[in-house]
């Protein structure tokens, strides 16, 4: 694992659900110095989960009036986070006064805790003026999303900040194939997909309290977690639930959208959203995970994080055929129409996954976070190896 360095990360709200680069950045602080820029993407929804968002970045801003003042998470004395004040707008101006809050912030930076050669990497394309002023020992882009095909942005906007940043980084992580080839620059790239935090979800508590929700509801229970978004497929749900009147579908996570196709099937329960801390403790009474994503340019790019969280639970997953499942083992269906949901998951519930519960932990604990973190290293530290041969 990379020791004694500096990262600079700009990236979501570190206090948020927990993103690929929080849970890498969690374990590189322990032998790293980590700097942790909140940051904001699109202009917000008229939704619950905006809203959240919206008042945890003002109250952060309000801490944080001084620009300089960073306060450490208390989970690590190595992780510091920041919360510059900045706009939702990628015009002229409004790039122009993101960049000068987030340099005013990382000067100060640099003087309290002697920064000098970091690594600076970003999860968002708007970063690119940043990444462009600073001076770094690297300066990588972890690319996790199709954005130019994101819902809810201006594409233009996006695609000419995240040109400007490929052209300005000397590494690019990507977390499908599919982002790669789009976005090819010349620079060494790594095919990093998600990993899992095995433990967090292998060990199920199995003592602990019911969850009354779920505790009645009969089974076998097809089971979602995660954000219900605009690429959630709700009618094919509404399908198979159909399809299936004696199965219990259940859906957790924070919904985006309005669920109103889902409101009329009895067999289906919306439950909201739970904190990660306890979602193993609901997802253990699932039978299936279920990963119902509509097939579009934008999902054609996804890796799906939850994917190694239902395998390191030790169950089957029935999910839309996406480009980057296609080559993954375990016991995975992959269904194209509702026809293909409604046959795979017959085969599912007449037996054909019985024990295959191993095989599935074992894809994921083979795909942890720890070894995301050592390929991410192995790969940085070859590229500098390198660099400095052709340097001499």
């Amino acid at each position: 694992m990379l020791t004694g360095r500096d990262f600079v990360v700009l990236s979501d709200d570190w206090n948020g659900l927990p993103t690929s680069a929080i849970h890498l950045f969690r374990r590189l602080a322990g032998r790293n110095r980590v700097f942790w820029f909140n940051t904001i993407g699109r202009f917000p929804r008229l939704t619950r989960g905006d809203a959240g968002k919206v008042l945890r970045t003002l109250g952060s801003w309000v801490c944080n009036i001084n620009y300089g003042k960073s306060s450490e998470t208390p989970q690590d004395d190595h992780v510091h986070v920041l919360s510059p004040v900045m706009v939702p707008w990628f015009k002229t101006w409004g790039r122009r006064f993101n960049c000068r809050s987030q340099l005013r912030v990382y000067r100060q930076l640099c003087d309290r805790y002697e920064i000098t050669t970091p690594i600076v990497l970003t999860t968002f394309p708007y970063a690119a003026d940043f990444v462009k002023a600073v001076p770094a020992a690297a300066k990588v882009y972890y690319c996790v999303d199709d954005f130019l095909d994101y819902p809810g942005v201006n594409h233009a906007d996006w695609a000419r900040m995240e040109a400007e940043l490929l052209a300005a980084v000397d590494f690019l992580i990507v977390t499908s194939r599919r982002l790669a080839k789009k976005r090819s620059n010349g620079c060494p790239v790594l095919h990093l997909p998600h990993g899992v935090d095995f433990d967090h979800f292998s060990q199920a508590p199995v003592r602990a309290r019911p969850v009354p929700a779920l505790e009645m509801l009969p089974r076998p229970i097809i089971g979602f977690f995660g954000l219900i978004s605009p690429w959630f497929d709700q009618k094919l749900v509404a399908h198979l639930s159909e399809a299936f009147p004696g199965v219990s579908f259940v859906l957790i996570g924070q919904a985006d959208v309005d669920l109103g196709p889902l409101a009329c099937q009895p067999n289906v329960h919306c439950i909201g959203f739970v904190p990660y801390a306890e979602l193993p403790a609901y997802a253990r009474y699932f039978d299936v995970g279920l990963i119902p994503y509509r097939r579009q340019k934008f999902t054609r790019a996804i890796n799906p994080l939850k994917l190694l969280e239902y395998f390191a639970l030790g169950l089957p997953v029935l999910a839309t055929r996406l480009p980057e499942l296609e080559a993954m083992p375990g016991p995975l269906y992959l269904a194209r129409t509702r026809e293909d949901f409604v046959e795979s998951l017959r085969l599912i519930l007449a037996g054909r996954a019985t024990g295959r519960v191993e095989e599935a932990r074992e894809c994921a604990r083979q795909n942890t976070w720890e070894v995301r973190v050592e390929q991410l290293s192995v790969f940085i530290e070859q590229v500098a190896r390198e660099e400095q041969a052709c340097a001499r």
